[in-house]
């Protein structure tokens, strides 16, 4: 199986049981491409993110708009341009910043939509709809947009705050890293603040934790 889609296999089987929604369960595969952005065969995409969001903000700057989310995505891709493959972007570090940066993305884009009219439920559509097209591998992009359009429709809404948005992205960059640390170049996962490589231990470490997790999560319900 190609490693895209281990990733975002194991990204949904780990978001499932801890953020049991479409919404977030879609934000924690895209939190799972996230970190082979910064690969060189993906320069094409990060420019196309920079361009977006350099777009966005000039748009929304001269019409008086919020312009966050504009700047948040020329964040994303100045990090991307920056980090070597299974550098920063591998890391504890990389995915807070990247998490935040894309719950920044996701919450001005919601409630810029939302003033403008657009309903709940289209603002979500529109905003997986435009992270599929940028993060995903192409021939992921319209089963996700297809399946998220149906369910984000289907299912009750999801509630809008950083718990649902950070988190599922961020579970989404630790399954990522979780899957990496059982190849054999493993991943610096606490860079730059050591360049210790973790290997299958820490995969072994991460999936218990998850496992607490989600017990707890579904104990809840």
């Amino acid at each position: 199986m190609s490693s895209y889609r281990k990733h975002a296999l194991i990204s949904i089987i780990m978001a499932i049981p801890v953020f049991p929604a479409v919404f977030p369960v879609a934000l924690a595969l895209i939190g799972a491409m996230i970190p082979d952005m910064d690969h060189e065969v993906k320069s094409g995409s990060v420019s196309t993110i920079f361009l977006l969001g350099l777009v966005i903000f000039l748009v929304f700057y001269i019409l008086g708009l919020p312009y966050l989310a504009g700047i948040a995505l020329m964040d994303l891709a100045l990090i991307f341009y920056l980090s070597g493959h299974r550098g920063f972007t591998h890391s504890l570090i990389g995915a807070l910043i990247l998490s935040a940066c894309l719950t920044v993305f996701v919450l001005a884009s919601f409630f810029l939509l939302r003033s403008l009219g657009l309903d709940g439920r289209a603002s979500l559509v529109v905003i997986l709809t435009v992270l599929g097209f940028i993060i995903l591998n192409r021939l992921l992009i319209l089963p996700f947009v297809l399946v998220t359009l149906l369910g984000v429709f289907l299912t009750d809404f999801p509630v809008m705050n950083l718990y649902t948005i950070m988190g599922p992205l961020l579970l989404g960059f630790i399954s990522h890293d979780m899957l990496d640390s059982f190849t054999p170049s493993g991943v610096r996962f606490m860079r730059p603040l050591s360049g210790r490589t973790f290997r299958r231990g820490f995969g072994v470490l991460m999936l218990v934790l998850w496992a607490i997790l989600a017990v707890y999560s579904l104990s809840g319900v």
